[in-house]
């Protein structure tokens, strides 16, 4: 693993801890919304993943640092977050299903009805509509411009 992964050029040690706080959630918002763009522009499994875990890296790290912001605009933000987190680990819920159902056929020589294939698939296409709605309404909510005003 390259260490230039993990490394945010803006931090230093001469910073103070909210100062800090303000580069890092900058850093982790601007991932987010990057990796919803790639989502957007292709929907598939991978996009899906990626944005699970930039909504993972920005609620955890927005945790760590709750007490260096207006706790209202912070907990507003929070919460869409967790929202978002929790949609789209559903609809990964479905991909990874269908990944050991898959598995269960070739590996296991167990037959399953394709009943169960379309209503898993009905299922993903109703939470996908459903996450997609909730990530556009989340890049145009007055939350996440509040939440970066705290970040300047």
């Amino acid at each position: 693993m390259s260490k230039s992964k993990w490394v945010i050029k803006e931090l230093s040690s001469n910073i103070s801890f909210c100062d800090s706080a303000k580069v890092i959630l900058s850093n982790r918002l601007d991932n987010l919304l990057g990796a919803i763009n790639l989502f957007f522009q292709e929907e598939n499994v991978e996009n899906l993943h990626d944005v699970r875990i930039a909504l993972r890296r920005l609620r955890y790290n927005m945790e760590l640092f709750v007490d260096c912001f207006d706790s209202k605009k912070f907990s507003i933000f929070y919460k869409r977050v967790e929202h978002l987190q929790d949609q789209s680990g559903l609809l990964r819920d479905l991909d990874v299903l269908k990944v050991n159902i898959n598995s269960l056929i070739t590996n296991g020589k167990i037959k399953i009805s394709n009943k169960v294939f379309k209503k898993v698939e009905e299922k993903r296409n109703e939470l996908k509509a459903t996450l997609k709605l909730e990530l556009m309404k989340f890049t145009h909510s007055k939350a996440l411009k509040n939440f970066n005003s705290l970040l300047s």
